[in-house]
């Protein structure tokens, strides 16, 4: 596996991962418009891929207006294989390098990407009220006392 940048290209890709039937599902009648994913892309954010065997397997996209993780999604025929967590820290990690202190995201309430957000440290928020829950994550600053 590898990561890569995402570029507009992939988008075909990542729709059809988005679309795959999961806990934290899409409904039919908000597709999502290629259009947003090309905004996200390249005006408002920045974007990976996880690949194996040149395929998009995973993808995560990032919300520099927003400071938030618009979009990660992992095929299912590949979780819980690392590429989430890969891919998470890659956009958090671009986020801070870009003056974020902190970024949030939101997901389906008691799904499994909920679960997965909470192993990696974010914190619970509030409760929206399309079913959703919102995490948050604040940039650890180490201070240098060499």
């Amino acid at each position: 596996m590898w990561i890569r940048e995402a570029c507009r290209k992939d988008i075909p890709a990542l729709k059809l991962i988005r679309q795959q039937h999961s806990d934290n599902p899409l409904p039919t009648s908000k597709a999502i418009p290629d259009i947003c994913y090309q905004n996200y892309l390249t005006r408002y954010g920045k974007g990976w891929v996880a690949c194996v065997d040149h395929k998009i397997t995973g993808y995560v996209i990032s919300s520099r207006k927003e400071s938030s993780i618009w979009a990660l999604f992992i095929d299912k025929k590949f979780q819980r294989q690392g590429q989430g967590s890969l891919l998470l820290t890659t956009a958090a990690d671009w986020l801070y390098i870009n003056g974020a202190d902190k970024i949030y995201l939101a997901t389906a309430i008691n799904s499994a990407a909920e679960h997965f957000y909470q192993q990696q440290g974010w914190q619970r928020g509030d409760l929206l009220n399309n079913g959703q829950v919102t995490y948050s994550k604040i940039r650890h600053c180490f201070k240098n006392t060499g």
